[in-house]
């Protein structure tokens, strides 16, 4: 699991948490100075995890669950828990963030806190959304999965505080300074424990956050495989912000047509199937998902461009372009055709198809973007390239065509919903297909007309 997943940063804070407990149970503190340090680990950990608990919950729906007669029991519960927990005395040590080697504690409250910040990456404090992820955040199902584990973490933290309490007093710490520092827990551990059992009995024991990674703008990828990720996840966000805050600009629109075309060619020629070739196997998916795009792309050049593109779009499917050129060559269809063992084959191929699945759900966004930039009146077309259909049934079309003055116009109403339609059919590509390769002589006997007037464009959209 990638290492900036909510789930990695959660399991890595609960192995910490448990190195501690063993730390603190097993073995007396080397003096006083090292026994206030485990004991503000400890607080601050806590700290980390009410607040965490906030974090999942937010601000914005407290007060619904609690004023709800019937809120759900886990929510409910992690309120109570949070509540108990006792808030850290005045006189309590503080980490010195020295050089000296941490607490595994104090890690473990380092990764619970960054967990909450990558929640917060993608909502805000009032509970909309900053990404197409945030979604993930507000399902309850997901939310309370993680209560769930948070609580079970909580527990075994407070189940550790009379061992701490105990080996602080060893160290020659003042008991009434202890018992300031650490008071009795009992409620608040029953409370973490109720979380965990009602977590149990509602099913809400897993939660999908675990996938959900931070919504930074910057690359940091390491391979060129992350870096295709990171890039495309970029896109899909985007492509999801358009919706609310349009650039009226089709070019956007055209790039990200662009990069769902060139996964999809890619993840074909990643399992043995050349799209340029002239025999192509009919009713395949992969074809029909590519051809999909193809026509969506073909369709948005016929607008014009009244306002600039997304300069950080178009850099993006520069680099997805590259990349895909690099990662699955046009020789892969001679390859294994995806049937590897190999990790890094399988996490490319994953990649691939996370990306088509990310592409086919941002059209949808696109296409909201779309309609909305069509009911606004910021459609424009080149009469020319209009049909003569479409030119019969409005006049100042066909004026405007044979005078030959200005040559944009408002593109018509069936003009649009034909695009529209068109991001219909890339939004259906998220279907999963079949990877089961057609027989030579169904390839061999495949007519070019499965690709209709279409074939050509294919090969001259690619690179």
């Amino acid at each position: 699991m990638n290492a900036a997943t909510y789930g990695a940063l959660m399991d890595a804070a609960a192995a910490h948490l448990a190195e501690g407990r063993r730390q603190v149970e097993g073995h007396r503190f080397d003096g006083k100075e090292d026994a206030s340090l485990t004991v503000a680990a400890y607080l601050d950990l806590l700290d980390a995890a009410r607040r965490h608990a906030w974090a999942l919950i937010s601000p914005a729906r407290v007060a619904g669950v609690r004023a709800s007669a019937h809120p759900h029991p886990v929510e409910a519960a992690a309120l109570t828990m949070v509540d108990a927990l006792p808030p850290a005395p005045g006189d309590a040590p503080i980490t010195d963030g020295g050089p000296r080697r941490q607490h595994a504690w104090a890690v473990a409250r380092t990764h619970i806190r960054a967990a909450s910040d990558l929640i917060a990456s993608h909502v805000t404090i009032d509970g909309s959304g900053w990404t197409p992820d945030a979604a993930l955040v507000w399902d309850d199902v997901a939310r309370q999965g993680a209560l769930g584990r948070l609580g079970g973490m909580t527990a075994t933290l407070l189940a550790t505080q009379d061992a701490l309490a105990l080996r602080a007093g060893q160290a020659g710490l003042r008991w009434s300074q202890i018992g300031r520092w650490l008071p009795p827990a009992d409620r608040a551990h029953r409370a973490a424990l109720d979380v965990v059992r009602t977590a149990e009995v509602t099913g809400a024991t897993t939660t999908e956050l675990d996938g959900l990674s931070p919504a930074s703008t910057t690359i940091r990828a390491a391979t060129a495989v992350d870096e295709l990720a990171e890039r495309v996840a970029r896109i899909r966000r985007a492509a999801w912000d358009l919706r609310q805050h349009p650039d009226y600009s089709t070019a956007t629109l055209v790039d990200i047509a662009q990069v769902g075309l060139h996964l999809s060619v890619h993840t074909a020629a990643f399992h043995g199937l050349d799209l340029h070739a002239h025999a192509l196997p009919a009713g395949d998916l992969q074809v029909g998902r590519a051809r999909a795009w193809l026509e969506l792309l073909t369709d948005l050049r016929t607008y014009a461009d009244t306002a600039p593109r997304s300069q950080d779009v178009h850099s993006d499917l520069v680099a997805v372009r590259r990349l895909l050129t690099a990662l699955v060559p046009r020789g892969r269809v001679n390859g294994d055709r995806g049937l590897s063992a190999r990790p890094a084959e399988r996490a490319l191929g994953g990649t691939l198809h996370a990306g088509c699945a990310a592409l086919a759900e941002s059209a949808s966004w696109c296409s909201a973007s779309f309609n909305r930039l069509a009911q606004a009146g910021h459609l424009w077309v080149d009469v020319r390239s209009l049909s003569g259909e479409a030119l019969s049934e409005d006049a100042s079309l066909a004026e405007a065509k044979l005078v030959g003055g200005t040559t944009l116009a408002r593109a018509p109403r069936d003009h649009v919903d034909g695009t529209l339609s068109r991001f219909s059919a890339a939004v259906a590509t998220a279907v999963q297909p079949s990877f089961r390769r057609a027989p030579a002589s169904s390839l061999a006997s495949s007519s070019r007309d499965s690709w209709g007037e279409h074939a050509q464009p294919m090969a001259i959209a690619l690179p």
